[in-house]
């Protein structure tokens, strides 16, 4: 018998369940085959609790200690710059050249990863989550993220590429939809306003889930074993929390989205994405946009544009 789910979709509620230690996230199977999606699953502070996640949160966070994030965004900036120069004036599909990219390039330097391949973490990116069912591609493209990673299918190597997963399709999410507002508007808002209304108003990451334990303590009554759907774009457009909140305001003085999460699992790479994504964005300005593909799957999750095509002025 499945377990029963309960949405929560405000402000208040979504962050009272991330900061409450008594809600975990869906555990995924144990892998005893070193090198593949599952190990990458069972082994990465992502999809683990308890002991298991701090110690694997802290390798990620010591990774990331050791990275200078004033250089992420123009070394973003100039691989960005780059792209479009060698366009020659031509138009360029964005999330493919760029947004699936250059996040993942930057950051994969700043670790003093050389070698991993764009291609490959975006492979693993389509099936990371524990509701896709992997192929051997996949499997494929982790044990060569594993070798470029240190190659020793260990806790270490699963952060790092925990890593570069979470900046790949998230970052392309977060890219694609800021530059869409930037340039469907003609904005001249600042692009650090422009991206943290984006993450409020258009998160990439728009939903996540937990499992109530016993001792879970929101005042919605929410039994023991119970899945949590936290709607965090719904989060994201409280009226209780937000003024006119469907509206894409860079302007708004309360800027206090949970996209990044809340508590002790925010995400430790909030201030090296937005660096990154700050750099690709502010390159494209100035840019014409050219055309855009039909939206993709609303509840894809993160939602990142399928296609966004700019050319240089």
């Amino acid at each position: 018998m499945s377990s029963p789910t309960r949405p929560v979709q405000t402000h208040a509620g979504v962050r009272a369940v991330l900061a409450d230690p008594d809600f975990t996230v869906p555990p995924v199977p144990p892998s005893d085959q070193p090198g593949g999606i599952a190990w990458l699953r069972a082994s990465v502070a992502r999809f683990s609790s308890g002991p298991d996640h701090t110690r694997r949160r802290a390798l990620a966070s010591t990774a990331l200690s050791g990275v200078d994030v004033a250089a992420l965004r123009p070394a973003a900036g100039a691989r960005t710059r780059a792209v479009l120069a060698a366009a020659g004036g031509q138009p360029v599909e964005l999330i493919t050249a760029v947004a699936r990219v250059v996040p993942v390039a930057t950051l994969a330097d700043a670790l003093g990863l050389p070698d991993v391949s764009a291609a490959d973490v975006s492979t693993v990116a389509g099936a990371y989550h524990p509701h896709v069912l992997p192929g051997p591609a996949a499997d494929a493209a982790v044990a060569r993220l594993v070798r470029a990673c240190g190659g020793t299918a260990d806790e270490v190597a699963a952060a790092r590429i925990g890593l570069l997963v979470q900046a790949c399709d998230a970052t392309a999410g977060l890219v694609g939809n800021a530059v869409l507002a930037m340039l469907r508007g003609e904005l001249a808002d600042p692009v650090d306003a422009i991206l943290t209304e984006t993450l409020r108003h258009d998160p990439p990451v728009r939903l996540t889930r937990r499992v109530a334990g016993a001792r879970a303590r929101t005042g919605g009554g929410i039994a023991a074993g119970t899945l949590v759907e936290l709607d965090i774009a719904a989060a994201n457009r409280d009226g209780a929390v937000f003024a006119d909140p469907d509206r894409f305001d860079p302007s708004r003085s309360h800027t206090e989205h949970l996209t990044f999460g809340f508590g002790a699992r925010a995400c430790p790479g909030r201030d090296h994405a937005t660096a990154i994504a700050g750099g690709i964005v502010e390159a494209v300005r100035g840019c014409r946009l050219v055309a855009e593909s039909a939206a993709p799957d609303p509840s894809a999750n993160p939602l990142v544009p399928a296609q966004v095509w700019v050319s240089a002025a």
